[in-house]
């Protein structure tokens, strides 16, 4: 007896197709040529925050969704490996000094901006009104790429490339710790299923949703617990088509913005990653 195709395609599995974000627009290369994170306003939502990763200058851009940049604001604060920026809900902005691919750096920083505003006068750099250090021991390096921050604390999402699950690491930003007395930066769970290395983070203004890229993936988590992070819940996987190199990601409502190096901003709608359920296979 012949199995029906539709049967044989529920047996094996069939593959779903990756996904190709709506392109908002490209950045001005000159200006930003490796976008490395990617925040949007909660004052401003028609502005978004992008830096460049390390080898550049410390620079906040504000940027429309086109990928325009409204203006650039030096920062007085050494970018030895920006990886990361995140926002509160107070008009502050977080640069995460966090990465360090190699291994070699023992301490990291994560330095906290008042959010300037694109439209008004011009000004001198931005300084950073509180600077958290952690320190890493020889025993527990590790590299990361992702930052949100959840009240008075950030959240760091590491970056492996053994194929384990990404973890959480949580430092205390209140009260902010000196460079001469760093804090550390203690495991609070993992990200289940990511086994990718994680290049962006952000969580959603309401703090119940997080959203993590890799180079070409997106995962979305749910947070039902706030402000627990031990039941993360896997809520969408979507695969990235393209020549996609993404960095960053950001809340924009409902829909995702990913930020890549040598390219712009992308749009994933609402309706596009909650159709992808977690676990489904992919073609190559």
């Amino acid at each position: 007896m012949k199995v029906p195709l539709l049967l044989c395609l529920v047996l094996l599995g069939r593959d779903e197709p990756r996904v190709r974000p709506e392109p908002l627009g490209r950045f001005d290369a000159r200006l930003i040529p490796e976008a490395s994170g990617v925040v949007r306003s909660r004052r401003r939502p028609d502005v978004f925050w992008v830096h460049n990763d390390s080898g550049n200058a410390p620079v906040l851009f504000a940027v429309r969704k086109d990928g325009k940049v409204l203006r650039a604001f030096d920062v007085a604060a050494p970018n030895l490996d920006w990886e990361d920026v995140a926002i509160d809900d107070r008009g502050r902005l977080y640069i995460g000094d966090i990465g360090d691919n190699k291994g070699f750096l023992r301490l990291r920083a994560i330095y906290r901006v008042d959010e300037p505003d694109p439209s008004g006068p011009a000004g001198g750099p931005l300084k950073p009104t509180a600077a958290t250090f952690y320190a890493r021991s020889g025993d527990d390096r590790f590299d990361a790429e992702g930052l949100v921050i959840d009240g008075d604390r950030a959240v760091i999402v590491t970056k492996r490339f053994d194929g384990r699950e990404a973890e959480l690491r949580e430092v205390a930003f209140t009260p902010p710790a000196p460079l001469l007395r760093p804090t550390k930066a203690l495991k609070i769970g993992v990200l289940p299923g990511f086994v990718d290395p994680a290049t962006g983070a952000d969580l959603s203004a309401d703090g119940r949703r997080l959203a993590v890229c890799g180079i070409r993936i997106v995962r979305v988590y749910e947070r039902p617990n706030p402000p627990a992070w031990d039941d993360l819940r896997l809520a969408a996987e979507v695969p990235l088509a393209g020549d996609l190199n993404v960095e960053g990601i950001a809340w924009d409502d409902g829909d995702l913005i990913v930020a890549g190096e040598g390219g712009g901003l992308d749009r994933l709608a609402e309706s596009t990653w909650k159709a992808r359920r977690p676990g489904a296979k992919t073609s190559r």
